[in-house]
């Protein structure tokens, strides 16, 4: 402390236990008592002042972290779409091939298939899973736009 800084003076009331350990450590440091009390006080609001410091920064950290994540998530996200329609696209683009080379009364052209397996894939991708699932383990609905890739009149089916 220093020498030309003014002080108050305050009473603080101790258990017994606590005074002796406090009187024991005082002098085992060679300081009065007062100035260990001061250490403690100045040690105690320095640590309270750290935490609240450490709350605020690791808020800001969180903050900062959520912000990126984010960011990646509608990224990957935006990926995950585009590579789910270019997904269903082939499967439907590779089936109408094979169906069209199985099958020699097609008049539809790669071009006409692939436009076509397009508009599935990108109604495909708009499903829920449960419809999806129930559009390709039915058959019905499958089956009609297949046969519009094929060459069939009309644009394709609701899915």
């Amino acid at each position: 402390m220093a020498q030309n800084e003014k002080t108050v003076q305050i009473t603080v009331k101790l258990p017994k236990k606590q005074y002796e350990a406090l009187k024991k450590y005082a002098a085992s440091k060679h300081l009065s008592m007062a100035d260990i009390v001061r250490a403690f006080v100045q040690k105690g609001m320095s640590v309270e002042a750290y935490t609240e410091e450490i709350d605020f920064i690791t808020g800001i950290i969180r903050q900062e972290i959520s912000i990126a994540i984010n960011g990646l998530s509608n990224r990957l996200a935006g990926l995950a779409s585009k590579d789910l329609i270019m997904s269903a696209a082939a499967y439907y683009s590779t089936i109408a091939i094979i169906a069209d080379l199985i099958d020699t009364n097609r008049y539809t052209t790669f071009r006409e298939i692939e436009r076509k397996a397009r508009q599935l894939a990108v109604e495909y991708t708009k499903m829920k899973l449960t419809d999806a699932e129930k559009l390709f383990l039915s058959g019905d609905t499958f089956e009609r736009n297949l046969e519009r890739l094929r060459g069939g009149d009309g644009d394709i089916a609701d899915l």
